[in-house]
């Protein structure tokens, strides 16, 4: 195999199919990726570790067909380092050269017949969207995915897609994230199942970062292809697939908060502005620990944000529009922050029953659904 590449189109590509290189050292034929010419103008970049894959087409001069495996890695690096473009060449004994201009490296390969056939996805189910829609409710529930909870369906986000909408759905326990945009040009098509199937998958939270990473053109549009175990995202010469999560998602609208009995309209990015000074407190160490948590005092008009360590304190004061009770709660500021970052409303809602209850943050609006955020509290003690 001989192929000459144009080097930014050459390293943009492995930068992207890095993302699905294995990092366990179990199966050295994951750490590599795979390059085939089998076309005069065009090269696939193949990786695969075992749960997600990378599948990119790139343009390149194909002087002599063929494939090799070489470690990605090595590989990065030496094409980031080149001059100008680049030629792969696959010679004997299993060596290939890499030249750009006067510089040569040279690095092992492997018989491309040693990389694991990648189940063929059949399609049962697809949608369309624009990729800021998609991108816009995974980044708005990522945060709330669980890491290494014993329930698997908890380390993934729960889609829900139909004509004109599509529901995101994340919980890890202490906090919980919900997020629909609702657009009649969203569109699914159901291959092998009934019309009137809702398109229903959880993705894992890892695979979720891979597909942010390709969504950086908000106005275009993203096909999402669903099989059995798999789903694939295809944008122009990429194709990301990734295997899915099995099982039923939990029963989450069982510990919605309910008949609240404080309510507080303040606005958004005073409250994130507070949280982000009272972090510095929360978030001093002495003697290895991590001290108090953030106070919110809500009474007459104000909401008080504090926090106190043992040698440090911080003080806050907003407006919040409150009716009901007054009502003080404790909270790991960390966490609560984690959603106000990624709301982008003016104003938002906060309904509250109880100092040990969770806290919902909802649309001004009652009508509005496009988000429901909810975070349990951490207990305040006396010398808080």
């Amino acid at each position: 195999m001989k192929v000459i590449f144009d080097k930014s189109e050459l390293i943009s590509a492995i930068t992207t199919a890095l993302g699905a290189i294995s990092s366990s050292h179990d199966n050295p034929i994951l750490e590599c990726i795979k390059i085939t010419a089998e076309a005069p103008d065009k090269c696939r970049i193949t990786t695969y570790d075992n749960t997600k894959g990378f599948n990119i087409e790139l343009s390149a001069n194909v002087i002599e067909e063929g494939g090799c495996l070489i470690n990605a890695q090595r590989f990065f690096g030496m094409v980031k380092n080149m001059p100008a473009d680049v030629t792969l060449e696959c010679g004997k004994n299993m060596t290939a050269s890499i030249t750009s201009e006067r510089s040569v490296y040279e690095i092992q390969y492997q018989d491309v017949k040693l990389y694991p056939n990648i189940m063929e996805i059949s399609a049962r189910q697809s949608f369309t969207l624009k990729q800021g829609q998609l991108k816009d409710v995974i980044i708005q529930t990522i945060f709330a995915v669980a890491d290494n909870n014993d329930r698997l369906q908890l380390n993934g986000a729960y889609f829900t897609v139909d004509n004109g909408y599509i529901h995101v759905v994340a919980l890890d326990g202490l906090r919980f994230a919900e997020r629909m945009i609702r657009d009649e040009k969203i569109i699914k098509t159901n291959i092998e199942v009934a019309a009137d199937t809702e398109v229903q998958f959880i993705i894992p939270k890892k695979s979720l970062f891979e597909v942010i990473k390709l969504l950086d053109e908000p106005d275009e549009e993203i096909t999402v292809i669903k099989a059995r175990r798999h789903v694939m995202f295809k944008i122009k010469n990429v194709t990301f697939h990734t295997a899915l999560i099995d099982g039923d998602y939990i029963e989450y609208r069982r510990f919605i908060p309910k008949n609240e009995t404080t309510n507080a309209i303040v606005n958004t990015a005073e409250l994130r502005d507070s949280l982000e000074r009272a972090l510095f407190i929360t978030e001093y160490k002495e003697a290895g620990r991590l001290k108090a948590p953030v106070k919110l005092n809500f009474y007459d008009g104000v909401l008080n944000i504090s926090s106190v360590s043992s040698s440090n304190k911080s003080t806050d004061e907003i407006y919040a529009d409150k009716t009901g009770n007054d009502l003080e709660i404790g909270f790991n500021c960390r966490m609560l922050l984690d959603t106000f970052r990624v709301l982008d409303c003016e104003k938002i809602c906060l309904k509250l029953t109880t100092p040990l209850s969770a806290m919902a943050m909802v649309p001004v609006d009652p009508y509005d659904d496009s988000f429901l955020y909810f975070t349990f509290p951490t207990r305040i003690t006396e010398n808080f």
